[in-house]
């Protein structure tokens, strides 16, 4: 059996403790020291206390989006939904000259806007593939994926209005089926 060789990554001017449990003994060592266990079942990091947590800051912003534009009823037709313009969802494209903006994530499917932010981390494909279409149309992209028992299981709940004029930046490929016969030769 080899010897498993454990090193601290933090300055020793942390004044960390790394608590290693091994199999049947305790070992606690200052983060300056080098540790060599046989079978680590555990191993702790502990930081200091005394530093301040960081203050998260304000979500007025977000506030007021929510306020604006809550999420809507499932049961409300597409048609009734409030109608949000053009140019307010474009703005949650990210821009990296933009300051301030907000870190919400809205999405467009079939002229429907669907607030995303609270479900990106539920996503099966990932955060990273709605974020790529905040503040867009992905209309299509979203059919190649999804059915429409998908839709009405998810997407219902995250609808916050409606609206028109929103294009998709992505020109939709063909789709091919299968493959026909080409005339009565089988020689092809």
């Amino acid at each position: 059996m080899g010897w498993f060789s454990l090193r601290p990554r933090v300055p020793a001017q942390a004044q960390t403790q790394a608590h290693v449990l091994p199999s049947k003994a305790e070992v606690v060592v200052n983060a300056t020291s080098k540790i060599e266990a046989e079978h680590v079942e555990h191993v702790e990091i502990v930081l200091p206390t005394t530093t301040k947590p960081t203050e998260i800051p304000p979500r007025h912003v977000e506030d007021d989006i929510l306020k604006h534009y809550p999420f809507q009823d499932p049961s409300i037709p597409d048609e009734n939904l409030p109608f949000i313009k053009t140019e307010e969802v474009l703005s949650r494209k990210p821009s990296p000259l933009a300051k301030n903006q907000s870190s919400r994530c809205w999405i467009v499917v079939d002229d429907i806007v669907h607030d995303c932010t609270e479900f990106l981390s539920e996503h099966p494909g990932g955060e990273t593939v709605i974020e790529s279409f905040n503040g867009e149309d992905c209309s299509w992209q979203f059919w190649r994926f999804h059915s429409k028992a998908i839709m009405e299981q998810y997407g219902r709940e995250l609808r916050v209005g409606g609206t028109a004029g929103v294009k998709n930046r992505f020109k939709e490929p063909p789709r091919y089926v299968g493959l026909s016969r080409l005339g009565n030769n089988d020689d092809w």
